[in-house]
């Protein structure tokens, strides 16, 4: 990964843009497959207070998503910065997104999705800070 951080997308070489949004988009997809897969466990679940959990650590991803999507937004608006992820991180980041989706198929539980989505938005806090965008 490169030292400099990259202002905006307009100051970003094409690579270092595309790999930026691989690596978005790649945790997007696990943020969105937890998401459902918690919206699966919540309609299944009989027991209020399992329920009242589930629903509060799907909150807790719906929030990680929008900060995401902020996060994204900005960085191409120019008003925030990025650190250009380098082939290997995007690599990492792309197999979480695939085990997520293999997760889904599965109709594996929501521990599963909390660790990957968990372990998928800490690699992208390499590239960008979500929260403060």
């Amino acid at each position: 990964m490169s030292d400099a951080a990259v202002d905006s997308a307009e100051s970003a070489t094409e690579a270092e843009v595309d790999r930026y949004e691989k690596a978005y988009r790649a945790v997007r997809t696990v943020l969105d497959e937890s998401i459902e897969a918690y919206l699966v466990l919540e309609a299944l679940e009989d027991d209020s207070q399992f329920l009242k959990q589930l629903r509060l650590k799907r909150a807790e991803l719906e929030t990680e998503r929008s900060d995401l999507q902020r996060a994204n937004i900005a960085f191409y608006a120019g008003s925030t910065t990025m650190q250009p992820p380098s082939p290997s991180l995007v690599a990492a980041i792309v197999a979480l997104s695939k085990q997520a989706v293999e997760l889904t198929v599965a109709k594996n539980n929501g521990a599963a999705f909390l660790t990957l989505a968990t372990s998928a938005l800490n690699k992208f806090a390499s590239i960008q800070d979500i929260k403060n965008s």
